[in-house]
């Protein structure tokens, strides 16, 4: 594939090319168009792509046209229209789309952000124009300001959303002038295939086989969900015939004993993708499959990033698609790891690709058990001490912000098996008390809820719910005087210090313990990892609603972090 120069991307044609490029590869191929000027990327590109185009003068006509085309064909049209009062023109048809079931994808030009609501001509509001009435919408950034291959998996996300669902989607695509073509209009090869859109699990499961048939070296990478027990030992089933390493997230619910002893589950992800001596130990990934919501994993998002798969398979998705790389090639609903059982065919007897994964798992395994050893105040030995409080199918909420980071590194694949909730959604840390307390009423498991003291103030409301509701709940909260996932951040070294812990740093300072134990909620303080266990697990065993106040060092905690990469990496190059 050819790269972008620098003078590509100050136009907007590359990004429209590309999307119309995939779109082509996809298998579409009729471009309806109502002129106008602020429109001229899309048809131009549309044009130069070798897509078969028709005019209509009338947007309501377009419309009507396409959706009839879509009718006979089974295949959407894309429509182009230009901004303004013309793209609402589309409605009456988009309605009738939706209510059939007809594909379609309509594309809007609008006007850039800075034009709107500052009375430029032809510019009305065009986000979520036709609210309800399309199964996705999506207002794309200024095309000059883009990557062009963010347009390829709009591509695949419009084709998918639109042909699966059976309705319209909305792309609004706002440029800046000029709007004419100032180089040579230059079609790229597609990176995109068609593939069968299907909810039926086996074939999808079928499809799966294929890829771990035919590619060695591929990964499956869980991240947070709340899948069954079931569907998690049948991705561990279809790890082990493919011999591809699983990548566990800390809220996969593939951690902890919970998957049977021989599965190829890999905990120490972060590590291992961020070590680039490691990464470039191996021979590049060629496929991956992705299941559940996005890692939290930030060496995984970089390695992918720099050493993107020839395949990325993405599995289940939710509201949004897992991949702020935009690498995702096909997309499969349900759950097609259903398919495989006990009885399965191993696919290979070995396998180099496995094996090296498994072995610097191993490694960095035991350069995280010396930090968790040493006695430090870091939260990575800190939220490892938690855990070995929590008895046998007992529930772990882990907060957002620093908790699910520590973890990432500190629950490894050893001890009892637990379940884990995470707000991993928009990962906010605003209501994790009030989620812990909802969980804590609607199982038969103990819960214990690991939050930061910012998470703890933000919800102060969700302890006396708790209380109210007399729940039995085990909340343990990090003091860690605010803000320390900044502490993790190039902001920490970038600023003096009094700069950063003014603005960053951010500690409660609200007594909040006190303010607890006045609303007659029972807090303890616990002084040492081995005090915090024991209380973990006298806590619980009572029962009722109890807070664990456990003071922790922001700075050790990030000197843990650099301290475990920098002794895998030592060791790793022996």
């Amino acid at each position: 594939m050819k790269i972008a120069t620098n003078s590509q991307m100050r136009s907007p044609y590359p990004l429209c090319i590309r999307f119309f490029t995939e779109m082509k590869a996809l298998g579409i191929e009729e471009v309806v168009i109502s002129p106008g000027s602020r429109s001229t990327p899309l048809v131009l590109s549309a044009h130069a792509v070798g897509l078969e185009t028709k005019v209509f003068l009338d947007e309501r006509s377009a419309g009507f046209y396409a959706l009839g085309n879509a009718k006979s064909s089974g295949v959407p049209c894309i429509l182009i229209s230009t901004s303004g009062t013309a793209s609402a023109n589309y409605l009456p048809a988009i309605v009738e789309a939706n209510h059939a079931g007809v594909p379609m994808i309509v594309c809007t030009a609008d006007r850039p952000p800075e034009q709107r609501q500052w009375g430029a001509g032809q510019t009305i509001n065009q986000v979520n124009l036709f609210g309800s009435n399309v199964r996705w919408s999506y207002d794309l950034p200024v095309a000059t300001e883009a990557d062009e291959m963010l347009a390829r998996n709009i591509a695949l996300r419009a084709w998918e959303r639109s042909m699966a669902t059976r309705g319209p989607v909305h792309l609004n695509w706002p440029f800046r002038k000029p709007l004419e073509p100032d180089i040579e209009l230059f079609v790229p090869e597609a990176t995109l295939k068609p593939f069968e859109i299907t909810n039926d699990s086996y074939h999808a499961g079928g499809r799966l086989k294929e890829l771990a048939t035919e590619y060695e070296r591929g990964v499956i990478v869980v991240g947070p969900n709340d899948f069954p027990c079931e569907t998690l030992q049948q991705i561990a089933i279809f790890g082990r015939i493919a011999s591809w390493p699983i990548l566990a997230d800390p809220g996969s619910q593939m951690r902890g004993g919970s998957i049977a002893e021989g599965s190829n589950v890999v905990t120490t992800g972060e590590i291992l993708c961020g070590s680039v001596s490691f990464t470039e130990s191996l021979e590049e990934a060629e496929v991956i499959i992705h299941v559940g919501l996005t890692p939290t994993s930030k060496g995984y998002q970089t390695w992918i990033t720099e050493n993107p798969p020839a395949k990325q398979i993405l599995i289940d998705p939710g509201v949004d698609w897992s991949d702020p790389s935009h690498q995702i090639a096909e997309v499969y609903q349900g759950n097609p790891f259903g398919a495989f059982s006990d009885t399965e065919k191993q696919i290979r007897s070995t396998s180099n690709w496995l094996e090296k994964w498994k072995e610097a798992d191993t490694l960095a395994n035991s350069v995280v058990k010396d930090l968790i050893g040493s006695g430090d105040t870091n939260e990575i030995a800190t939220i490892h001490a938690v855990r070995m409080g929590v008895p046998e199918g007992a529930t772990i909420v882990l907060s957002n912000s620093m908790v699910i980071r520590d973890a990432e590194l500190a629950f490894l694949n050893t001890g009892t098996s637990f379940r884990t909730i995470s707000n991993r959604g928009a990962n906010g840390i605003d209501g994790l008390v009030s989620t812990s307390t909802g969980a804590a009423h609607r199982t038969n498991r103990k819960v214990v809820a690991i939050i930061g003291d910012i998470a703890a103030t933000h919800d102060i409301g969700g302890f006396l719910a708790a209380s109210r509701l007399q729940t039995d709940l085990t909340v343990v909260v990090f003091d860690n005087g605010g803000g320390g996932i900044f502490s993790l951040l190039p902001i920490s070294e970038s600023i003096e210090r009094e700069t950063f812990e003014r603005f960053y740093m951010t500690p409660p300072n609200g007594q909040l313990p006190e303010m607890l134990i006045a609303a007659g909620i029972s807090v303890e303080m616990p002084t040492s990892l081995k005090e915090l266990t024991q209380q973990v697990q006298s806590s619980l065993a009572d029962g009722g609603l109890k807070v664990i106040w456990y003071q922790t060092d922001s700075t050790a905690t990030a000197d843990g972090f650099k301290a475990i990469r920098e002794n895998f990496n030592t060791q790793f190059a022996r």
